[in-house]
């Protein structure tokens, strides 16, 4: 009886040791593939493709470092601006659940929505004056 304690013990270790070598090798991918996207401008998978890896991670480790990262490194010499309002990061919706969700948690009576197809790039903060463009600035690394 003990011994099959003991081997049920090693199955598990065992487990957990590949899901721990799944995880770390996830996350590298993850930071290759970030790094190739935001510092070189270079792809070598699909938005689809990181994508599977970036929601592998997360499900199996949802609190993992790698998760919050969020762009590239501030260029050096890049001037810090305050914006007029926060400019958030935006959760994406891949069920109709998450799609239902938001709209349940954001709506008002009077709300309406427009549904685009997602276009890749940054986020942008414009800021016009008299009809004059005066500042372009990006969310910067977050």
């Amino acid at each position: 009886m003990r011994s099959s304690g003991w081997v049920g013990m090693a199955k598990s270790d065992a487990s957990d040791n590949g899901q721990n070598q799944r995880i770390d090798w996830l996350a590298e991918q993850i930071a290759y593939h970030s790094d190739l996207y935001y510092n070189q401008a270079v792809t070598e998978l699909s938005d689809s493709e990181f994508d599977a890896l970036w929601d592998e991670l997360k499900q199996l480790d949802s609190t993992h470092p790698q998760l919050q990262r969020v762009g590239a490194e501030i260029d050096p010499g890049t001037v810090k601006v305050d914006h007029m309002f926060t400019m958030r990061s935006l959760n994406k919706g891949t069920t109709d659940e998450d799609i239902g969700h938001f709209v349940r948690e954001s709506s008002l009576e009077a709300t309406r929505f427009i549904s685009q197809p997602k276009l890749d790039g940054s986020a942008l903060s414009l800021e016009y004056r008299k009809g004059r463009l005066v500042r372009a600035a990006t969310r910067g690394s977050g």
